[in-house]
């Protein structure tokens, strides 16, 4: 459906004890990879280190939010604005049954296509950017009226791709719900050199963004709640997407029913600075 996007809810949660997905003990998933385009950390010590042994990804994947531990990152290289659609990366889950959840990282031509410059992509900016309404205002030109105006500035500043290869630290299933810890820095500000972007999205949390295609269920989810995992840098958050019912093949969602303001053009931001909300949503859920 064109100009219409599906964001899936997005949260985060404290859990006080955790399954492997599909309600199974840990051990019972098991976890594969496939594209080239992706990394493994396993923690060691107090610190994250890139592993080529394909055959930690099921432990690497058992953390959840007291112990987050390492993580895979998909899509690692940044495609740029003139290089095309993302390569594809993916994680598997396989329970006994063979049920399968998969989670990739965002495939999309990101900089020309305009369903998602204006549908996901926007999306995501719009949550990044309330925050920074609410937190920061005083900084200039920091409002609600100015959101094109910044999301204009975060694309020029490859923001796109540095929200599309998501880094998830474990998937596990809490009930009826699945669970996806990602790892990324905590204050979304500190991933920006120009100084009006950095100012203005200062303190805002935000994780990356990853799709997901679990029990025929397909959509794209991200979290604005992180806590503090003593690793910093790019892995100082961890934020937990809750897929509200998934495990029994529904999801609650929110539809935007048109798309945000445009964009302005590149070559307007800078006359812009000189001189200087996401539509309502509502909530349904889809039955399998």
């Amino acid at each position: 459906m064109a100009g219409l996007v599906k964001k899936f809810l997005a949260s985060a949660s404290v859990v006080a004890s955790m399954s492997a997905v599909f309600g199974a003990p840990a051990m019972a998933a098991t976890f594969t990879s496939s594209g080239t385009d992706i990394i493994l950390r396993e923690q060691v010590g107090t610190s994250l280190q890139v592993t080529n042994d394909i055959t930690k990804l099921d432990s690497i994947l058992q953390g959840d939010s007291s112990n987050p531990g390492g993580n895979v990152e998909l899509g690692a290289k940044n495609v740029g604005q003139t290089q095309g659609a993302n390569p594809l990366a993916t994680v598997q889950a396989q329970n006994a049954q063979g049920e399968t959840a998969k989670f990739t990282n965002v495939t999309e031509n990101i900089y020309s296509s305009s369903d998602w410059l204006n549908g996901v992509g926007r999306a995501w900016f719009s949550d990044a950017w309330e925050q920074a309404v609410e937190r920061n205002s005083s900084a200039p030109l920091v409002s609600s009226a100015t959101e094109g105006l910044f999301y204009s500035i975060f694309i020029d500043e490859g923001g796109l791709d540095m929200i599309t290869d998501p880094n998830i630290s474990y998937i596990n299933e809490v009930g009826d719900d699945i669970v996806v810890g990602l790892a990324s820095p905590l204050n979304l500000g500190d991933r920006f050199s120009d100084p009006f972007l950095a100012g203005a999205l200062d303190g805002v949390q935000i994780s990356e963004i990853f799709a997901y295609d679990i029990n025929g269920v397909t959509g794209y989810a991200w979290s604005t709640v992180a806590t503090e995992t003593g690793l910093g840098g790019s892995f100082s958050g961890n934020y937990e997407v809750v897929l509200e019912g998934l495990a029994n093949g529904y999801v609650s969602q929110e539809v935007l029913e048109s798309s945000p303001e445009d964009i302005p053009e590149p070559s307007t931001v800078l006359g812009l600075i000189a001189i200087g909300g996401l539509v309502a949503a509502t909530k349904r859920k889809v039955q399998k």
